[in-house]
């Protein structure tokens, strides 16, 4: 009987001997990518915190956290000799984004990403806004209704900017864009779109000539 716990008492021993090692390895081991907790700041308003895979494809999680909102950017990043680029498409200020590779790639935990580089940097001229005293906009599936609130004929084109979402997270490498030609006083439009999703989808902007 006592022979029996003594080895009991080894094989416990020798199982929370092994438990330890192992959370001391992982513990120490580098961060995979699909657990990157880094930050990286790119620019002095564009950081990277994640970088993982999207429907096959490399995947980062990005946020303006400058007070300028940025229309386009081209974002670099290089994997030893590759490079690879991400189109930054209306990004305004505090904004998490999920951006897409433009490359074919897929997600490599093994790599390592380095000189990270913003070119072709577009600001708005003016902040973006949403005229919320001007238009009444809901998203439906397939359409996007726009009912002019102001109680004057806007002659001008009206243009409506939208992005698709995943979860919490917009697409910042695409921003889509309508244009209304001009909307009767109280008058209400729709708008056919294949890529439009009640549930999928964000208005970011609006835009109209205000000398009518």
């Amino acid at each position: 009987m006592k022979k029996t716990f003594i080895i009991l008492g080894v094989i416990v021993f020798l199982v929370i001997s092994i438990f330890a090692v192992t959370h001391f390895i992982e513990k120490n081991q580098p961060n995979k990518m699909d657990d990157f907790k880094t930050e990286i700041n790119v620019d002095n308003w564009l950081k990277i915190t994640k970088i993982f895979e999207y429907d096959g494809k490399l995947a980062l999680i990005a946020e303006n956290v400058s007070d300028t909102d940025v229309e386009y950017a081209l974002l670099t990043v290089k994997e030893g000799d590759t490079s690879y680029t991400f189109n930054i498409s209306v990004m305004l200020r505090g904004v998490k984004v999920m951006l897409i590779c433009n490359e074919d790639v897929g997600y490599n935990p093994d790599k390592v990403y380095t000189g990270w580089k913003i070119d072709n940097i577009i600001n708005f001229e003016k902040a973006p806004v949403m005229n919320a005293d001007k238009y009444e906009i809901q998203i439906m599936d397939g359409s996007i209704s726009v009912k002019n609130v102001s109680g004057e004929d806007i002659t001008s084109d009206i243009f409506i900017y939208y992005k698709e979402t995943n979860e919490d997270l917009l697409n910042g490498s695409i921003t889509h864009r309508i244009r209304i030609a001009g909307l009767k006083a109280d008058a209400q439009t729709y708008v056919k779109s294949n890529n439009v999703d009640k549930d999928n989808c964000q208005i970011i902007f609006t835009e109209y000539d205000k000398k009518v």
